[in-house]
């Protein structure tokens, strides 16, 4: 009994076993049946092992409680070394705990939880500057989170700049023994201030080393010396590659121009440098021959196991400075011209009896000419992003012919485009007038369709966006409408899409015919839509004027000059459209374009001429190309290499010339003649062959072809002479329908 006491006493402690003392006793005393002592006694033995095993259970809970809080105060110790901010994500819950927080002391920190979705909304408003806020909107997704960890990422992490000026670098990685019913991670921040900068000074230094600067040079501070890492400044002044840097100072400043001197002094003092920790100045520099030079110096302070030192650099900046003054130059001429014309305006105003009205007449010729300048330049910019993209892509793959024969089809359609839009730019009367014709032809609306798809798909791939287009609703497909301008404004709209969608967003447009006012006519509705970042309502009223741009985050980082839409509405109104906009900040956009077109009946002939088809053969005919530009000529005959006919060249008007004196008559059966070229002009040369007295001389035909596409410069080629006019660039059926217009008599070849 003893031994069953002494086992127990360690398990159950003192007052269990006074209980059993207890009924031992009284069982004696009573003298009760020894079989019944022993029953009584496994009755109590079992009560105390149960007794036993709950207060192991309590020991071992108060243990697990204590050991998890050693844990949590080891980990808070471990992270408090380089983490000023310290979380445990639960993945599972959307939920967050503080382990440790700047802005918060005490131990009231460690209940601080909160949902990390919301965290994460806040920190990309008030922890980050906008060119970095993008960064956080990963963390906006757990499953996404769970996913990258589940294929093996070990941690996810990046560094940005906050609103404080500093850099931080923000980490997320797994807790111990990650995986089901323990999906939680630690999201740690720590200051990357000092990291960056040791960054930027490597960045100086490897400039330096690649010959940017003049001179490179490290200066000790404490011991005023400094020493050449390399120069080229022996044409200036002779000084050590190592010394007193004072002395090298004074050096400098006895060859600096006088109104320099202060500046030098001033901006690239010590106590500048010290309280910025950096300075830059310009000055001119006397060489040994006495002219001057512009010189930048740039002072950056960099830290090293020695200390820290002062980076010296200089760099020759003549180049720039010239470009400066000669823009300046420009300028002032350009304000002296301008000067002079207004004062000559006022003269003339002065002696009209209509001042005013004059006034008012020149006031808007100006505007309307800069409003549609503006649009223009605007409109450029996406036919050559295409042309430069396209051209890339097919020089990459140069060996891979379908992919090179679509990036030249794009080239080629994007080219028409921007010709097109060039050539409005140069009809003077359109630009002092300001208003823009509709020119309407038969056109396929599906291959227009097809056409902008083309163009928008490409960007949206790069932005790894999603573009779908449909026009089942479509009924009649050929109708008479200005190409140039449809295109313009599918293309405006969608390129907006694509640059206010972020990525992996999606960007749609259905098109679906109604029927008209008409029988003739149709409605043709563009319902374009994108999950991009959306409009106020109060931007959506002044969308369409001029210049007019919503202040955003995303919006700030996309170039633009707010012109696109004012464009659109104009084209659109003149087209007798409407065009309505329905959009929801950070939700998207929904436009709905409506176009009211004549229907073509499909038997008409096809829409656009075939180079194929146009031109012919033109045995035994031969022909004189008039053109300086190497390239051009070779892009002529390029054209013309399966035409058979004969092609003599000529490099200027006098060469042309004495080429057709010098042959005899009837030799040439058509002349190319370009304007702009060296010794003699082609209008001049024109002049000069007419008057050659020889019948084949007066009636030889001369076709002016020339980059001179103003409607003066095709009326003086016929005023000198010209029997015809092709604009540049050279549209191949242009050339092929002018030589069957002069050769007609030619049968074509098969």
């Amino acid at each position: 009994m003893k031994k069953v006491i002494h086992k127990f006493c360690k398990a159950t402690g003192t007052n269990a076993i006074f209980v059993l003392v207890c009924i031992l006793l009284v069982m004696e005393l009573l003298s009760i049946n020894w079989y019944f002592q022993l029953v009584c006694v496994v009755l109590v033995i079992l009560c105390i092992v149960i007794l036993a095993i709950q207060n192991s259970k309590v020991y071992s809970l108060r243990h697990t409680n204590e050991m998890n809080q050693r844990q949590r105060d080891e980990m808070l110790v471990y992270f408090s070394r380089e983490y000023f901010e310290v979380y445990v994500v639960d993945l599972s819950q959307g939920a967050y705990d503080i382990i440790r927080s700047a802005e918060r002391r005490g131990n009231d920190i460690k209940k601080l939880t909160g949902d990390f979705r919301q965290l994460m909304e806040r920190a990309a408003v008030s922890w980050t500057k906008p060119p970095y806020k993008e960064k956080f909107s990963q963390l906006l997704d757990a499953e996404e989170i769970k996913r990258r960890f589940a294929s093996g990422e070990k941690k996810i992490e990046f560094i940005y700049e906050s609103y404080d000026e500093k850099w931080k670098r923000l980490e997320c990685f797994q807790v111990p023994e990650y995986g089901p019913g323990n999906e939680k991670m630690i999201f740690a921040l720590r200051d990357y201030t000092e990291e960056m900068q040791i960054r930027t000074n490597e960045v100086l230094a490897s400039e330096a080393m690649n010959d940017i600067y003049t001179l490179v040079a490290i200066r000790d501070i404490e011991a005023d010396r400094y020493e050449c890492s390399y120069h080229r400044m022996e044409g200036i002044m002779d000084f050590p590659d190592k010394g007193i840097y004072s002395d090298w100072v004074a050096a400098i400043l006895e060859r600096i121009h006088e109104k320099d001197r202060e500046k030098f002094l001033t901006e690239l003092s010590d106590e500048r440098f010290h309280r910025e920790g950096r300075a830059e100045c310009e000055y001119r520099v006397r060489d040994k021959e006495g002219e001057y030079h512009y010189y930048r110096q740039y002072n950056a302070k960099v830290n090293v196991l020695s200390g820290p030192k002062m980076v010296v650099l200089i760099r020759n900046i003549d180049a720039f400075k010239k470009h400066e003054i000669w823009k300046a130059e420009q300028l002032q001429r350009e304000l002296e011209a301008k000067a002079k014309e207004l004062e000559m305006t006022r003269l003339l105003a002065e002696k009209s009896k209509d001042l005013e009205k004059a006034l008012q007449q020149a006031e808007s010729a100006n505007n309307a000419k800069s409003r549609f300048l503006s649009n223009m330049s605007h409109d450029l910019r996406t036919p050559m992003n295409v042309i430069l993209g396209m051209a890339y892509l097919a020089k990459k793959h140069i060996d891979d012919e379908s992919e090179v024969d679509r990036c030249l089809n794009t080239i080629l359609l994007s080219s028409q485009n921007m010709l097109a839009l060039i050539n409005d730019v140069l009809d003077m009367n359109k630009i002092e007038s300001g208003v823009i014709e509709i020119r309407e032809k038969k056109e396929d609306l599906v291959k227009i369709i097809k056409d902008v798809e083309l163009l928008i798909r490409g960007r949206c791939e790069e932005n790894q966006q999603i573009l779908a287009v449909g026009y089942s609703g479509v009924i009649h497909r050929y109708l008479r409408m200005d190409k140039l301008r449809v295109r313009q404004i599918i293309i405006n709209l969608l390129s907006n899409a694509v640059k206010y969608t972020p990525s992996c967003g999606r960007i749609s447009m259905e098109v679906i015919e109604q029927a008209g006012k008409e029988e003739t006519q149709c409605d043709i509705i563009f319902i374009i839509r994108d999950n991009g970042i959306g409009m106020s309502g109060e931007f959506v009223k002044r969308i369409f004027e001029p210049f007019e741009r919503e202040n955003t985050d995303l919006s700030n980082q996309v170039e633009g000059t707010g012109l696109g839409m004012a464009i659109t509405k104009n084209l659109v109104d003149l087209m007798k459209g409407q065009i309505e906009i329905d959009s929801i900040v950070n939700v998207g956009t929904k436009i709905t374009l409506t176009l009211p077109f004549t229907m073509c009946a499909e038997e008409e002939d096809e829409l656009e001429p075939n180079c194929n088809i146009v031109h012919g053969k033109y045995s035994g005919k031969r022909i004189l190309i008039v053109e300086d530009k190497h390239i051009n000529m070779e892009i002529i005959k390029g054209f013309l290499e399966d035409t058979e006919l004969i092609i003599d060249e000529a490099r200027n008007g006098k060469e042309a010339v004495d080429r057709i004196r010098d042959a005899e008559e009837g030799t040439y059966d058509l002349v190319f003649m370009d304007i702009s070229m060296p010794v003699m002009k082609g209008d001049e040369a024109t002049m000069e062959i007419r008057k050659i007295e020889r019948k084949d001389c007066q009636t030889m035909p001369i076709i002016a072809m020339t980059a001179n596409a103003l409607e003066s410069d095709v009326q003086n080629s016929y005023k000198c002479g010209m029997n015809g006019h092709i604009s540049k660039p050279i549209e191949p059926e242009d050339v092929y329908k002018c030589l069957n217009e002069w050769f007609v008599d030619t049968q074509a070849g098969p």
